[in-house]
């Protein structure tokens, strides 16, 4: 899973918690990261969501014990089960600790024990935990099942939207969408409408309907989210300049949100000040060792020539991978991109073929373009980046993937107006990747 649904999945989740937990009064969840008791049994409204990173790892802890306390006083209470489950799905992702999800199944599965007709929010929660394991087949399913039980849930509609992109359906992907904006137009329904957006090449769009967030949240939590995706935005179109700025201002909302931290680290790379990255990224692996945040540092530490450090990043890396898919967690395109760059094509190659199968989506198919590449198996590597680029989505580093196949297969024109196109879009997009595309360019005959 991207970094983007990453964000978008994990504000959908703890969007869940704050619904339920409100729905039979054992606490009051704000957005602001508050867990308190509640003094009455009023439902909440999904209006606020996490920050990109979500929510603090001891707020949910505080709810998962409340929930816990409820549910040895009242075992037969499905909705507790659900919101257990949920809140473990959510608070894995915060930790990046994957251990929780069986817990989460366990207690998804309970709830349906205890209530296996018209409980739609255990639907919603086994959605989640589903797309946390990138199972989305099984996510869309179990989004279906619950839709069909009460299709006026926005979150139902919001997991629904998730496990399509993911899916490769694009077009069902939208149609979910506004189904969820119709019913709450709120950060987690825009966020993902700007994510279509931008799939879709429609940036301007993307910005504005996070613009949109930005104006309507209503929560410091809320805020770091909106700020964060038009961070990224802004990083992603090759202005590190202006994603620094967001990112301060969603660390300044949410100073323990991981997502604008790691935004924060990544564009003070890209802007030169190297060591105040390091420390930044030292300090996020150490609160949130996700592979992704893991690999960023360690390929930092790489391009300063800190080998020794970057290696020692690099089998944290394999330890985590490895807990993830002992907890059920499929395949995805980070560690295949990983595996592919760092001295395994093999085993990228064995991870992508797998994936890509089950998981037809755009950075999916750019991974397996890259594995494909990496095993010398270029002409096939074409075929897949091209299904990766089908959409027109201005991403740096799958024009970047083009073009060096392209190389590979001699065509020195393609080769050259691909790499070109990756760094007019982000001549930052990749601490190693960038002197790679400027190296080419320059065998090419091109002036950097």
């Amino acid at each position: 899973m991207n970094r983007r649904t990453r964000m978008i999945v994990s504000v959908a989740g703890l969007v869940s918690v704050v619904f339920a937990a409100g729905a039979f009064g054992i606490s009051r969840v704000s957005t602001s990261d508050e867990i308190s008791t509640a003094s009455d049994a009023g439902v909440i409204a999904p209006s606020g969501v996490a920050s990109a990173g979500g929510a603090p790892a001891a707020t949910l802890d505080g709810l998962i014990t409340q929930l816990q306390t409820r549910l040895e006083a009242v075992p037969g209470d499905h909705v507790a089960w659900s919101t257990l489950g949920i809140a473990y799905v959510q608070q894995a992702r915060v930790t990046a600790d994957p251990s929780l999800y069986p817990r989460a199944e366990g207690a998804l599965d309970e709830s349906l024990a205890v209530a296996p007709d018209d409980n739609f929010l255990a639907y919603a929660g086994l959605s989640s935990l589903a797309s946390a394991r990138h199972d989305f087949i099984a996510a869309k399913d179990f989004a279906e099942q619950g839709l069909a039980i009460n299709d006026f849930n926005p979150l139902l509609y919001g997991a629904l939207s998730d496990a399509e992109v993911q899916l490769g359906n694009y077009d069902a992907a939208r149609e979910a969408i506004t189904s969820m904006l119709r019913l709450s137009p709120d950060t987690s329904s825009y966020s993902r409408s700007s994510y279509l957006a931008e799939l879709n090449g429609n940036i301007a769009f993307a910005r504005t309907q996070m613009t949109e967030a930005l104006a309507g949240a209503g929560t410091p939590t809320d805020r770091a989210f909106a700020l964060t995706i038009l961070g990224d935005l802004a990083f992603n179109a090759g202005r590190p300049g202006d994603a620094l700025d967001r990112y301060n201002q969603a660390q300044a909302e949410a100073p323990q949100d991981t997502a604008s931290l790691s935004g924060k680290a990544r564009a003070e790379a890209a802007l030169g000040q190297t060591q105040t990255a390091l420390d930044h990224y030292a300090e996020l692996v150490a609160v949130a060792p996700e592979p992704s945040f893991i690999i960023a540092y360690g390929e930092l530490l790489e391009s300063e020539g800190l080998t020794a450090e970057a290696e020692q990043q690099y089998a944290v890396v394999e330890v985590i991978q490895r807990l993830f898919e002992a907890n059920g967690v499929e395949s995805d395109a980070a560690p295949v991109l990983f595996f592919a760059e760092h001295g395994e094509p093999e085993r990228a190659l064995r991870e992508a073929e797998k994936a890509v199968l089950v998981r037809p989506f755009l950075a999916m198919h750019d991974a397996h373009a890259w594995a494909l590449y990496a095993n010398g198996r270029y002409d096939e590597a074409l075929v897949a980046i091209e299904k990766a680029m089908e959409l027109g989505t201005p991403d740096a580093r799958f024009y970047f993937h083009a073009g060096m196949i392209h190389l590979a297969l001699g065509d020195r024109d393609a080769a050259r107006v691909e790499l070109e196109r990756a760094l007019e879009i982000n001549p930052f997009f990749d601490v190693l990747d960038v002197p790679v595309a400027e190296a080419a360019l320059a065998e090419l005959g091109v002036a950097g």
